[in-house]
């Protein structure tokens, strides 16, 4: 990545002219830390010519400083934020909100966004769907990992054995579509670790049904559950359920890819 730190060291160039340009590039990754934006709106931030700013902005993305939307809009990459994650917690909820949006606004429904602890998880974002008729808000919502899908997501990226310790408490059953068997549970967990989606309807908050796939860290540590939900009469769609599961996995893995993580079986084509 660091070869973006070179923008100016062509050979006929001065050592000046090469600290300028890297200023440049620095100033321009500032404001995109700041607020994403679109080639023309980054130019006027920093008072550069829009020429300079497209050169920049190019080669900062082939080094993976800055990741470019389908709609023109340029983030900061993953490979800056893989470094400056290292050995910080991760502020997740900024980072995956452009994705939840285009994927609220693709399923016409609210996506939600859990933090994890040792026995639960809470949700701290969410973006509602314009739909007519909308779910609950869940932000601050705590709930145990066996609580539904949301949870089951992170519990099933632990070992075995912490899934034992988990299960051998008392699980607060909530109402009475809460699943509490171990067995089932286990089960439903094999399910998550061989990739097929998981749909939990009503288990903690009634007449709701969510898919959720996990999100990780460059180091592959569960920090997030991506997950969408709305009211069971009309979601999933009928024949949609497989459809939207792989969609939410898909969105969060390139949310994982934005933390800096990058799967054994290769790299992800990036669309926001």
């Amino acid at each position: 990545m660091w070869e973006l730190l070179a923008l100016g060291s062509h050979m006929t160039e001065t050592p000046e002219v090469t600290v300028q340009s890297v200023q440049k590039a620095l100033s321009l990754l500032t404001e995109i830390g700041r607020t994403p934006g679109r080639l023309v709106d980054l130019s006027d931030r920093v008072g550069l010519p829009t020429s300079t700013v497209g050169r920049l902005l190019a080669t900062l993305e082939a080094g993976g400083a800055v990741a470019r939307d389908g709609n023109g809009w340029y983030r900061i990459g993953p490979e800056i934020r893989a470094l400056a994650q290292s050995g910080a917690s991760v502020d997740l909820p900024p980072i995956a909100r452009p994705f939840m949006v285009e994927l609220s606004h693709d399923l016409n429904e609210a996506v939600g966004l859990s933090i994890p602890a040792l026995s639960t998880t809470t949700t701290r974002l969410m973006v509602q769907a314009p739909n007519p008729v909308q779910a609950e808000d869940w932000t601050g919502t705590e709930i145990p990992l066996h609580g539904g899908v949301i949870g089951l997501v992170t519990l099933a990226t632990r070992s075995d054995d912490e899934v034992d310790a988990y299960l051998a408490a008392d699980l607060e059953k909530h109402n009475a579509n809460t699943v509490v068997d171990p067995t089932l549970i286990r089960s439903r967990i094999a399910q998550l670790r061989g990739g097929v989606p998981l749909w939990t309807h009503g288990e903690w908050i009634g007449q709701l049904s969510s898919v959720a796939s996990v999100v990780v860290d460059s180091a592959g540590h569960a920090v997030g559950s991506l997950y969408t939900y709305g009211p069971t009469f009309r979601f999933p769609p009928d024949g949609r359920a497989g459809t939207i599961g792989r969609q939410v996995a898909r969105t969060a893995a390139v949310i994982s890819h934005e933390l800096g993580h990058r799967p054994s079986g290769g790299d992800l084509e990036l669309s926001a």
